[in-house]
């Protein structure tokens, strides 16, 4: 793991750049933990939406609310296509009422294998950190989030619990729904009932297919980027039942 550029410290947030040879690529992230911290605590691996990168503001909010209230480590990566490592990953080329477009679905479905491998050799180098160690282990994303996360998780026995949500069944073939009734962890998901992107019975198919026994659905009204300002908190409160 590199570190990039000096660390930056906010309100007892400590924010630091790094780079970590993947498999097939550079992969950037951001580690996030409490000012003058050591020994190991909990770590959340937060992942971003379509089009979006690892400092977006729902991901900075999160990160630093974990580290504020809890303690915890959290760390975000670009997904692929994404951020430092933008490519021809298309999240737009969609008319009105169309839904996610076909071209970006195949392009995450694609990319699923490098995100997993990405996010496993991450966590490896994390592991060595002194302030971050080997402590219980969560997985935040909603959206690309989860169709990313979704493999990750099912293929990542170490993860404690998952927040995931807004994104369904989309294709039977899809990796994030031939991953679902692998996971075995307990997971919150998420659900915009008014959402112009993921149809509701596409997510409650999503939802219904996990395999964990201990899973709960949040559904509020509004559109697909509309999820309350409560659900951070419902978030919040998932990890510290599960992670402590």
């Amino acid at each position: 793991m590199n570190f990039t550029g000096e660390p930056s410290t906010s309100h007892g947030v400590v924010e630091r750049r790094f780079d970590v040879d993947g498999e097939r690529e550079t992969v950037p992230g951001i580690v996030w933990t409490p000012e003058a911290s050591t020994g190991p605590r909990p770590l959340v691996l937060v992942g971003h939406g379509g089009g979006g990168n690892k400092r977006m503001p729902y991901v900075l909010s999160l990160a630093r609310r974990l580290v504020r209230h809890a303690g915890y480590a959290v760390v975000a990566i670009d997904g692929v296509g994404h951020g430092d490592r933008a490519s021809a990953t298309r999240t737009a080329d969609r008319g009105s009422g169309e839904g996610i477009s076909r071209t970006f679905v195949a392009d995450v479905a694609a990319a699923a294998d490098a995100m997993t491998a990405d996010w496993t050799v991450v966590l490896r180098e994390l592991r060595e950190l002194d302030d971050v160690g080997d402590g219980p282990l969560g997985y935040w994303g909603v959206s690309m989030g989860t169709m990313f996360g979704a493999p990750f998780v099912a293929a990542t026995p170490e993860v404690r619990c998952a927040v995931l949500g807004l994104m369904g069944t989309l294709d039977d073939t899809n990796p994030w729904s031939t991953a679902a009734p692998a996971i075995s962890c307990p997971v919150l998901f998420l659900v915009q009932l008014d959402d112009e992107l993921v149809p509701t019975e596409s997510a409650l198919a999503l939802f219904r297919s996990i395999g964990s026994q201990d899973k709960r659905l949040h559904a509020h009204p509004g559109a697909h980027a509309a999820v309350p300002a409560e659900e951070m908190e419902a978030s919040e409160a998932f990890f510290a039942t599960h992670l402590t």
